[in-house]
């Protein structure tokens, strides 16, 4: 952080709604979400840290939640979305990205970029679908309450991609700063739980022994 913004905290320049503006910049204070997080962490069992820059003028909260095999990481900052990550082992090379579709996205269709629909015309229309394996990633989308979920929270990406360093997968879901409510989280966190379970019900799931 430059001179400058180190004698204009975020509290400084604008504060509404505990956003704040720096040079085009929103900062969000998670700190006032403090109690929402500890009671998250209580309620999963999990582990929770918060960090503060040697200014204080940024905070981040990270939150460990144990699920079965796996640990479900939920990380947010004043100046980052709110991110949930998932190692997974998987069986095989299953692969996907889902973003919002912009403009640029749907010139690129035009040239031939791959694009997967599942029928569902709203979801289609506001998300961009790429995979290795369109019939399994429809699957995925249509089971439960998969593409609701998405749409709802407005989730703008929605990642699994494989590492060949760690051979294992990495689930990665992002979302912007405003789940202010506890049943939100909630709904999000039992999200990448029931992404597990299909992974489970389809035996795509590699076993740990």
């Amino acid at each position: 952080m430059n001179d400058d913004l180190n004698h204009r905290t975020k509290k400084d320049v604008v504060n509404v709604y505990n956003e704040s503006l720096i040079r085009g910049q929103v900062y969000k204070d998670v700190l006032s979400k403090k109690e929402l997080w500890e009671k998250l962490s209580e309620l999963y069992n999990g582990k929770l840290s918060i960090k503060q820059t040697i200014s204080k003028d940024i905070s981040s909260f990270k939150l460990e939640i144990p699920y079965k095999d796996s640990f479900l990481i939920l990380t947010e900052s004043d100046t980052k979305p709110l991110k949930l990550e998932i190692e997974l082992k998987l069986n095989r090379n299953f692969e996907f990205n889902i973003s919002w579709e912009d403009s640029m996205e749907r010139i690129l269709k035009l040239f031939g970029k791959q694009d997967i629909q599942i029928g569902d015309k709203k979801f289609d229309k506001k998300y961009l679908i790429q995979s290795n394996d369109p019939e399994l990633i429809s699957k995925l989308l249509t089971s439960g309450q998969i593409k609701q979920v998405m749409l709802k929270h407005n989730i703008y990406l929605f990642n699994l991609e494989y590492s060949r360093k760690n051979e294992s997968h990495k689930l990665l879901t992002v979302k912007d700063r405003n789940t202010n409510e506890l049943e939100l989280l909630i709904e999000l966190i039992e999200f990448e739980f029931a992404i597990i379970e299909f992974f489970e019900n389809k035996r795509i799931m590699r076993s740990r022994i």
